[in-house]
């Protein structure tokens, strides 16, 4: 089941409207960078692909509309190794979530797929993940292994920057 696929440009509007959400110019380019995804992009991935069209949106907007729709069952939210990501087939399926450079991997299951015994009859939701090193990352044609990567600084603002050269008198 994928209801990104299903829904479009024109439905997507009343589909919001059903679930009190409005159909606002950042919600549609978030859909449609969803609905042309392939994979499980994370937030950030999704944030680049949208500013391509609506320049002004910002990263907490397109992390809001994300959880919106995960909220509303339109994608499914994956808290993978590293950062989330989102999932727009909804139906049964596997996750394989390489440890190594952290591609996300689906796998089918039976449509059937047996739920233990003795558990509440209510089910919203089934998700099996398999977690180790995927097969380009064992050839060696993936990522580096975690120890090996070097861990981004992040960038100090300007006031950051200022403070740090009163402090050594520059």
């Amino acid at each position: 089941m994928n209801k990104t696929k299903e829904l479009t440009a024109n439905t997507f509007p009343a589909f919001c409207r059903e679930h009190g959400l409005k159909c606002t110019a950042q919600r549609l380019a978030v859909f449609a960078a969803l609905r042309g995804a392939m994979g499980h992009p994370s937030a950030d991935e999704t944030w680049a692909k949208v500013k391509k069209t609506v320049p002004t949106v910002t990263r907490d907007s397109v992390y809001r509309i994300l959880n919106d729709f995960a909220a509303i069952g339109l994608i499914s939210r994956l808290d993978a190794l590293s950062a989330a990501r989102y999932d727009t087939r909804l139906g049964p399926h596997a996750h394989f979530i390489c440890e190594v450079c952290g591609s996300v991997t689906d796998y089918s299951l039976p449509a059937t797929f047996p739920i233990p015994s003795g558990m509440p009859r209510e089910q919203h939701h089934l998700e099996l993940r398999v977690t180790g090193i995927c097969d380009n990352c064992l050839k060696g044609v993936g990522a580096r292994r975690p120890e090996q990567v070097a861990v981004p600084q992040r960038r100090r603002n300007r006031r950051e920057r200022k403070g740090a050269r009163e402090v050594s008198g520059v």
